[in-house]
């Protein structure tokens, strides 16, 4: 069995070196722009698009008349027509909306193919790339025996740091596990502690965001009166300075948060066989019609299920997502009755009229989804506990 993974550390560039990536970067935003422009007009005039081998043999053309394009990482250009022309495929399959444009702000990242010339060191304190040399790395973990690295991915995030993200492939063998009980779990979206499980627990993650939030509204007020915030002003030193630091701070409450999601899809998947939850749309659930936008950002449930999607799959699990249009907070678990009245999302708790039963919305909702779950693969319903 052949597994694909990533590690990820923090490079320390020297001003030379920095002076390299930012190059890079620069280049291969030009040439992702430029050919999305060239593609703009070739369909204008033949209602046709460049594919993707067609952008790469325009580069050495490019390269004549714009030489500053020779000092940049040939794969990581060609790597950019490649994000293009896969930006392409995507919205012709209705996957996602038309390509824009790469803006300079926020954070940028090229990525370099050519395997051959990319090596860690023993000690994993430093890496080889590509036009760069070796470079400082703190945080990359040692590559399992027999890994191949496949490509790197270089990235400066706003607040001025590097990154360098290494994506390597290795065969692992299928561990045979001892004989146990098969357990599932089904899990209910909640804003306010990212889900409730079928066996009534809440997960109650912390609110990194809000938690923060009267800190980062002052530094965001700060560089609200720095010359260069308003539109045309060009940006000052003390500008800059104020805005490197609050992109620290909005990247650490990334971290804190991707770090708990880590940590909580790895439990899961340690411990259950089975885990079915609900494909929830979540950028519309985050509009004003719900009123709970920024809790549901915080939580990054999104993010949370893809993790939990695939380790799961590293241990030979599974992860079954039940229809967003399934009734699982109006359907009674016990007897199977629907109550319409409970579509109102202000009734957190209720009673069936058939059976009796009491419910508590979120953990009645929970349970069903494990039901749909098995019922969907074709399992025996669950035993209650």
């Amino acid at each position: 069995m052949q597994r694909i993974e990533a590690t990820k550390g923090r490079l320390y560039p020297n001003k030379t070196t920095q002076t390299k990536v930012d190059k890079t970067l620069d280049c291969c935003r030009y040439v992702y722009n430029v050919m999305l422009g060239r593609n703009q007009k070739v369909y204008e005039r033949r209602r046709e698009h460049l594919s993707y081998n067609d952008m790469q043999n325009l580069l050495p053309v490019m390269k004549r008349y714009l030489p500053w394009l020779a000092e940049a990482d040939s794969q990581a250009l060609k790597y950019a027509c490649r994000q293009l022309d896969t930006a392409y495929q995507k919205f012709f399959k209705h996957e996602a909306g038309f390509p824009r444009f790469h803006s300079k702000r926020g954070r940028q990242s090229y990525t370099t193919t050519n395997a051959s010339t990319i090596h860690i060191s023993d000690d994993c304190k430093q890496v080889k790339l590509p036009t760069l040399g070796w470079v400082k790395v703190r945080g990359l973990r040692v590559l399992p025996d027999g890994a191949k690295i496949c490509y790197a991915t270089v990235s400066r995030e706003p607040d001025g740091s590097y990154y360098v993200s290494i994506t390597y492939k290795f065969d692992t063998a299928e561990s045979e596990t001892e004989p146990h009980e098969f357990k599932s779990l089904g899990l209910d979206y909640k804003s306010n502690g990212l889900y409730v499980d079928s066996e009534g627990k809440c997960a109650e993650m912390p609110h990194y965001y809000r938690e923060s939030q009267a800190k980062l509204i002052k530094e965001q007020r700060i560089l609200s009166r720095r010359h260069g915030s308003r539109k045309g002003e060009k940006k000052s030193s003390g500008w800059k300075k104020q805005q490197r630091k609050v992109a620290r701070l909005q990247r650490h409450i990334a971290n804190q948060r991707k770090d708990y999601l880590h940590k909580e899809s790895k439990r899961l998947s340690d411990s259950y066989d089975l885990i079915v939850v609900e494909d929830l749309n979540m950028r519309s659930m985050s509009n004003k019609g719900f009123g709970n936008g920024k809790a549901t950002l915080d939580n990054g449930y999104g993010m949370f299920l893809t993790m939990l999607d695939y380790k799961l799959s590293w241990n030979g699990k599974q992860l079954v997502k039940v229809d967003k249009w399934y009734p699982s907070s109006q359907i009674c678990h016990v007897c199977g009755t629907i109550d319409p009245k409970t579509k109102d999302l202000s009734v957190r708790r209720w009673t069936c009229q058939s059976c009796g039963t009491t419910h508590d919305r979120d953990v009645n909702a929970a349970i069903n989804i494990r039901i749909e779950g098995h019922r969907m693969i074709g399992l025996a319903p669950p035993v209650a506990a």
